[in-house]
């Protein structure tokens, strides 16, 4: 009767640290990056006794209750939240984020809600652990935003035009107002475009590109085919434009590829001019307006001056055995034994995809974590039933011996 004392106390300690685990996993609910654990129980065996039983006999354990195992840790997915956050990333599919603490030391999770610091390093947000991340000049580091919060300018190269100039018409005579180029410090130069038809033949017009007070920066003659198209070298001409600090810089003024309709052209039935911008690729300095992460990965920085720059990729870690993750709470695991995940990039190498703007929450089942509550909870009732019924026997035990 005192074993059965023992084995049910066994019992209620078992039960008591499974009820510690579920407690947990309710408790993380809405824990980015939870992953659930599982209590484990196994059975105690003291010793073997002699069995009666038969002719040959032989030996039975005498068991001796259950204790709590080390609990199981489930890594199946967690849904995927939205927070609008631009540096928040959730993975779908397989591999964990890897941070770098201060002793070098690696951690992986799988909870994806990044920031910078003060000192603009990219970082987990709960621990402020530096986010592995991969560039061109380190391909396991950190990233530095610092370095990348103004986009330089870029002067004018090519200026893109398309649209029509008239084979006939009373204006032999066209002029294209405000258009904008860069010089290489960045600072806006307005010019205009005048076109003046030939008199002696209408396929051919020459063009002046004209700056401040009206000067004349430079010119080009475009011949157009019989069927409207540019004709081969004669469909653009470079310009010196002045810059900043009384340098020059060129700039090719570009009519469309030769013989195609891609560009400026001239049919044969027009009778009024039109012109426009394509696009001129100078740019102002530009501020950082944005930041978001794509599915590989890659994190792209937008600028004010609507550059946008892909500046490197996260690095992810692949497990091929969970087993080997150690869980250190606040969302990070660490490895045993010596095992190293592998590194690599999401979409390869069995890496999932990156999701922006999200988060992946807990797998916690609410609806089990109540099924097993309900059964620790019978467990523990029926472990001190047990009990209660060995003392009671035992007290009646010892009345009657005090009856003799």
């Amino acid at each position: 009767m005192f074993g059965s004392i023992y084995t049910a106390l066994a019992g209620m300690n078992a039960y008591s640290q499974g009820l510690n685990v579920v407690s947990n996993n309710v408790a993380n609910l809405n824990t980015p990056g939870f992953k659930v654990s599982d209590p484990l129980f196994r059975e105690l065996v003291y010793r073997q006794i002699q069995s009666s039983e038969g002719s040959g006999g032989g030996l039975r354990p005498q068991g001796a209750g259950v204790e709590a195992g080390a609990a199981g840790i489930v890594f199946t997915p967690g849904d995927l939240r939205d927070t609008g956050n631009a540096l928040d990333v959730a993975i779908d599919g397989n591999g964990f984020f890897v941070v770098e603490q201060e002793d070098g030391e690696y951690r992986y999770t799988r909870a994806g809600q990044l920031t910078f610091n003060d000192d603009g390093i990219l970082v987990e947000r709960s621990g402020g652990d530096k986010v592995l991340f991969s560039t061109a000049e380190s391909s396991n580091g950190s990233f530095d935003i610092n370095d990348s919060r103004v986009a330089p300018p870029t002067a004018t190269r090519t200026v893109t035009l398309a649209g029509t100039l008239a084979r006939t018409g009373t204006s032999p005579t066209y002029e294209l107002p405000n258009v904008t180029v860069y010089d290489p410090a960045g600072v806006a130069l307005p010019l205009r475009v005048r076109a003046t038809r030939d008199s002696a033949d209408p396929l051919r017009w020459v063009v002046e590109i004209l700056g401040p007070a009206n000067a004349v920066l430079g010119s080009g003659t475009v011949v157009f085919n019989a069927n409207g198209t540019p004709v081969q070298d004669a469909n653009s001409f470079t310009i010196a434009a002045p810059a900043t600090g009384g340098e020059t810089f060129d700039v090719t003024f570009d009519f469309g590829s030769a013989n195609t309709y891609s560009g400026v052209t001239s049919p044969a039935t027009s009778t009024s001019s039109g012109l426009n911008v394509v696009r001129q690729d100078g740019m102002q300095t530009g501020s950082l307006t944005r930041t978001a992460f794509d599915e590989q990965g890659n994190l792209q920085l937008t600028y004010s001056n609507g550059q946008t720059r892909s500046v490197g990729k996260l690095v992810l870690a692949h497990v091929d055995n969970p087993e080997q993750l150690q869980v250190l709470g606040n969302g990070m695991f660490a490895v045993k034994g010596g095992f190293q995940p592998r590194l690599g990039s999401a979409m390869a190498g069995g890496m999932g995809r990156i999701v922006g703007q999200r988060v992946e929450m807990s797998n916690v089942d609410l609806t089990r974590q109540f099924t097993d509550l309900i059964i620790l909870q019978r467990g523990y009732q029926a472990s001190s039933q047990v009990s209660s019924v060995a003392n009671e026997l035992i007290q009646t035990l010892l009345a009657m011996d005090a009856q003799r």
